[in-house]
């Protein structure tokens, strides 16, 4: 979403376009529609001769980022559905082999529609509908969440400020989504109302990786070209990612993965009309702008953007210009010293076709994509193999405990996206001083929850010899997770909430005392918080049924935060702690509720939206 709100400002300020190229098929009005053009030949056409990766890429949640909304492709289990929203009811029935939605629009009156497309693989669901203006797309304002089952509103999906506005968000998926869900998407935006959009290909296919396939066909189609090709006589004429530099292989991610805007007006109208110049094994920088948060300070291209959009980069960046938003992993990697000084690219731990000899089945492949034995120690031994011999000596931890694990450490979960936290790729050591700096959780209290940021630094001195920084009384003696918990920004209490649900944080930190906390954030102001906090709090001894709807009326949820209490207090003594004070209890296993409600009121209400 952070590309997405750069796209929207700069085509505002661009005016009206020509849309140049070939015609779309009229077959398909109402929605953008696949056309082969720019050398650009579709995944079938890889499938051939590469039956074991079209497989493997065909299994990917890469494949099923942009779907035509056929039955097949629907994560929804049902018939129909009613949903209510802001006192309106939304409507959804299979007619056929289509869905259909009934709905309120903002400008229409009551309308009926098509779904057309989905977006979105293995978490969310996504549902885009015809505006009836050439083949510009609505959004229908529920998005399907795959793992609960259950409809929620698109406005309590994403981390953003609340508020009771319903947007069917008309144009989004043309000028925005279709960047990184298709591949070689064209705009081909006219005016607003006229939207000619095309793409090579729905989803993320084997040519956004790969490049155009057509002189590839061409040559490999010819008699003797595969002999020649073995021998050396003959190169391919299609770029496998895995053999380029470290540098231009990760740049291959970077084209979706990273946070951009367009290097110049005509490399807006270059996308606009033809889709992104950029071909896998170009230099990236060449065509667009990749957003740094300390270097791009001064630029032309983003100071233009930060006047039309002064609040962005705090939507995508902590403080200190480390990426608080998932989605964005090659800004991560470029700002980590294994990529700067080393040879560190993305497929040092991903693998993006699955290998014959992984026995893992493909949906295990498929959910981060990784190597064998790239969720282990294995990934960060195999350019520090030194580590293995003395692994406890450097973590201070029991080997084969989540504290031994170096990801744990070095990338611990303090980006944000799909409602839950996700792991940082931009590789670095954990400080107390760049918690105070930025208020981002630092990995030692993001696991030892019930610790202060004082032992923590205590720690880090004695172990690594880290100056530790000046703390006020608070930080000395209240737990970090606390003050994050009841005093942080939005941002900062979701990865509480969060974190508060995390295994090893709960075996590290003892769970009992967690409830109040959790049952505190049932009431937060944002809905992704809330979301967050239930899940979490499931999870404790006695929550497993507590019935509890994040979207419910404000008075529901004060009845279950209350049923919730009193659910908590039943459990009898299980919240004493061995570190009861720094969690504010006292030393007969009571809530310490005066300090609680006293940091609670200092709550940063600031209004947070974190790009995703």
């Amino acid at each position: 979403m952070g590309t997405i709100r750069i796209t929207l400002a700069l085509l505002s300020l661009l005016g009206p376009t020509t849309v140049l190229g070939r015609e779309a098929p009229v077959q398909e009005q109402g929605r953008p529609v696949q056309v082969l053009d720019y050398g650009y030949v579709s995944s079938e056409e890889c499938r051939s001769c590469h039956p074991q990766n079209h497989a493997s890429w065909h299994a990917s949640y890469h494949r099923t980022m942009t779907q035509v909304a056929t039955p097949e492709a629907l994560a929804i289990p049902i018939e129909k559905a009613d949903l209510k929203l802001e006192g309106q009811t939304y409507r959804l029935r299979r007619e056929g082999d289509w869905l259909w939605a009934d709905m309120p629009h903002p400008s229409m009156g009551r309308i009926k529609r098509r779904i057309v497309l989905t977006t979105g693989s293995h978490h969310f669901q996504m549902y885009w509908f015809s505006s009836g203006s050439t083949r510009k797309l609505e959004l229908f304002p529920f998005v399907y969440a795959i793992q609960e089952g259950r409809w929620i509103p698109e406005k309590s999906t994403f981390l953003m400020p609340p508020s009771p506005r319903i947007s069917t968000q008309p144009g989004r998926w043309n000028q925005a989504c279709l960047q990184c869900h298709t591949t070689l998407g064209r705009p081909r935006v006219a005016t607003q109302d006229n939207m000619d959009t095309q793409v090579a290909e729905f989803g993320i296919a084997c040519e956004a990786c790969h490049g155009p396939g057509a002189r590839h066909v061409q040559v490999m189609s010819r008699p003797g070209s595969l002999e020649a090709y073995r021998s050396g006589k003959l190169e391919l004429d299609i770029v496998n990612p895995a053999k380029l530099p470290h540098d231009r292989s990760s740049q291959v991610c970077g084209q979706c993965h990273s946070v951009f805007t367009f290097g110049d007006r005509q490399e807006l109208v270059q996308w606009l009309n033809h889709g992104f110049s950029y071909r896998p094994g170009q230099d990236l920088n060449a065509s667009r702008f990749l957003i740094r948060y300390q270097q791009s300070r001064g630029a032309p291209q983003m100071e233009a953007f930060l006047k039309a959009q002064p609040r962005f980069l705090e939507s995508v960046f902590w403080s200190d210009g480390m990426v608080r938003t998932a989605g964005r992993e090659y800004s991560g990697l470029l700002e980590s010293g294994c990529y700067q000084m080393g040879q560190m690219s993305c497929l040092s731990c991903h693998r993006l076709h699955k290998a014959p000899e992984d026995p893992r089945p493909l949906k295990s492949w498929a959910n981060d994509q990784l190597q064998p034995r790239m969720d282990t120690n294995q990934a960060c031994l195999q350019c520090h193999p030194a580590f293995e011999s003395r692994l406890e000596e450097h973590t201070h931890h029991r080997p084969g405990s989540p504290g031994s694990e170096c990801y744990n450490c070095h990338m611990p979960h303090t980006s944000y996206a799909l409602l839950k936290a996700i792991r940082s790729h931009q590789i670095n050591s954990p400080t107390v001083a760049a918690s105070l700096k930025t208020g981002r959780p630092n990995a030692c209290n993001q696991c030892h929850l019930d610790k202060t940021l004082a032992w923590t630094a205590q720690n880090l001195q004695k172990w690594y010899g880290v100056p530790k920084p000046k703390l006020s009384r608070e930080q000395e003696t209240v737990a970090a997770s606390v003050l994050w918990t009841l005093k942080g920004d939005a941002g900062q209490r979701a990865l509480m909430a969060w974190s508060l649900g995390w295994e090893p944080a709960k075996v590290a930190s003892g769970s009992g005392w967690m409830a109040p906390y959790l049952v505190q954030l049932l009431e937060d102001p944002y809905d992704a918080v809330r979301f967050i906090a239930y899940r979490s709090l499931r999870q404790l001894p006695g929550f497993s049924d507590f019935q509890y709807d994040y979207v419910d009326s404000p008075q529901r949820r004060a009845q279950a935060r209350l049923k919730a209490l009193e659910i908590w207090r039943r459990t009898g003594r299980q919240h004493r702690t061995a570190n009861g004070s720094a969690v504010l209890f006292d030393g007969r296993g009571n809530l310490r509720q005066k300090v609680f409600d006293r940091l609670l009121s200092q709550r940063n209400d600031y209004p947070l939206g974190l790009a995703e």
